[in-house]
């Protein structure tokens, strides 16, 4: 092994990526080049901003954000969300996660971005929390329904300290994942239901969005089986014909993560977030 090397992640290296991908995540198989080019290179929010650790030719990691357009606070922002981050297993525990985590952030500090978003599973949480500074805001709430939860999305956007910013271009981009392709299944006077597979067998995906500004819509009914993931206001959300999944059997429990590059330590109120698998492309 020789030293490694840490470069900016490009677009001739998505072969490689993939590779890197299947060694961590080998249970994973939405990783391909048409994948990592939709989600990181055609996305409309903008260029994503990355760090590759090479040794040699080899590939031995890499950490990709892409910009994200929220409303923060009450103001318009852009934030960096990590989507993937995978060390190669033969130079793990030299410190290399915490590397391309330190350098990413400062990629998305030097762009101007508020902070740094993401969600970190049980293996890395204390790492974020405890190496790198960052707030661990809250658990995932996960339930699965029969119908859709009604969020009173007025009420929840005015209540939001963090809420993604949805428009037309973004949206489509998002139904348009190669690896899982969504669908708005129905409409409400002030949400759309968007839906996709999730890793359980006859079990969809299911988030809510707010309509507002958005020309996009869907048609029919969304019933039957559905996991819901994410975080809405307190106070802002009504569940039907719905059960909580317990964390003891989920097979990672999942948590929100932020770095506030505006505010050196600014945290977030767990009860004001609106937030769901459709931000982060959990499934």
């Amino acid at each position: 092994m020789s030293d490694p090397v840490f470069r900016p992640a490009a677009p001739d290296d998505l072969g490689r990526t993939v590779e890197l991908m299947g060694l961590g995540f080998p249970g994973a198989h939405k990783f391909s080049q048409a994948f990592l080019q939709w989600q990181y290179y055609d996305n409309p929010a903008g260029e994503p901003l990355g760090c590759n650790i090479d040794d040699g030719e080899r590939l031995i990691g890499h950490l990709m954000g892409i910009p994200l357009k929220v409303a923060l606070r009450g103001e318009a922002a852009v934030v960096t969300l990590i989507m993937n981050v995978s060390t190669h297993p033969d130079y793990r525990g030299r410190g290399l996660f915490l590397e391309l985590v330190r350098r990413v952030a400062a990629m998305s500090a030097g762009r101007g971005h508020a902070g740094v978003v993401g969600v970190a599973n049980q293996q890395t949480i204390r790492a974020y929390e405890t190496r790198l500074g960052f707030q661990n805001v809250a658990g995932l709430h996960a339930h699965v329904e029969l119908a859709p939860q009604r969020i009173d999305m007025a009420k929840a956007l005015a209540a939001a300290e963090f809420a993604h910013r949805w428009e037309d271009a973004t949206l489509a981009w998002r139904l348009k994942n190669p690896a899982n392709p969504l669908k708005i299944a129905a409409e409400t006077a002030d949400s759309l239901i968007v839906e996709g597979a999730s890793t359980l067998p006859l079990v969809r995906a299911r988030g809510a969005i707010p309509r507002a500004g958005l020309s996009l819509g869907g048609h029919g009914g969304a019933f039957g089986p559905a996991v819901v993931l994410g975080l809405t206001p307190k106070g802002t959300a009504r569940r039907r014909l719905a059960m909580i999944v317990p964390e003891r059997l989920r097979p990672s429990p999942l948590r929100m993560i932020w770095l506030d590059h505006r505010t050196p330590g600014g945290r977030l109120d767990p009860e004001r977030i609106l937030f769901s698998f459709l931000d982060f492309d959990a499934f």
